[in-house]
């Protein structure tokens, strides 16, 4: 093959590679930016657990976590009670569907003990609320 015909076809091969990747970047940006809003709720639920501020947790919650709590005093209870008092945690996994959504990870608990963490997510007049969650021990 003569010269000219190999920079035609590495130029239109470099243009394939930078227009992928442009694709790529502008789908995972998209999906990041479309579970911020829960994955900040679920950080802003953890900070509160972690600040021992169940008033604040207590408020991020759906009305139907909150019945099932009772009051910020329950979260508090079930919290210490369970021994899963959280110092530090990481989200792996986001999802969401419809008007739900789910933020998994790990999670350090006080004592340097580590475990699992997941939160259920629900739109709730508008806001992402905490539905659901499951701190548990390795």
């Amino acid at each position: 093959m003569n010269k000219k015909v190999l920079l035609i076809i590495g130029g239109v091969a470099l243009v394939f590679c930078l227009l992928c990747t442009i694709l790529f970047v502008v789908v995972f940006a998209l999906g990041i930016g479309a579970t911020q809003p829960a994955a900040t709720a679920g950080e802003n639920f953890m900070t509160a657990l972690k600040n021992g501020d169940y008033n604040q947790a207590y408020g991020l919650c759906s009305p139907a976590l909150q019945r099932e709590l009772g009051n910020a005093g329950g979260l508090g209870t079930r919290i210490r009670n369970g021994k899963v008092e959280p110092t530090a945690w990481s989200f792996s996994s986001r999802n969401i569907s419809n008007d739900t959504g789910e933020l998994t990870g790990t999670v350090t608990f006080t004592g340097n003990r580590e475990g699992t963490v997941r939160l259920v997510l629900a739109q709730v007049g508008g806001e992402w609320k905490i539905s659901g969650f499951n701190l548990r021990e390795k």
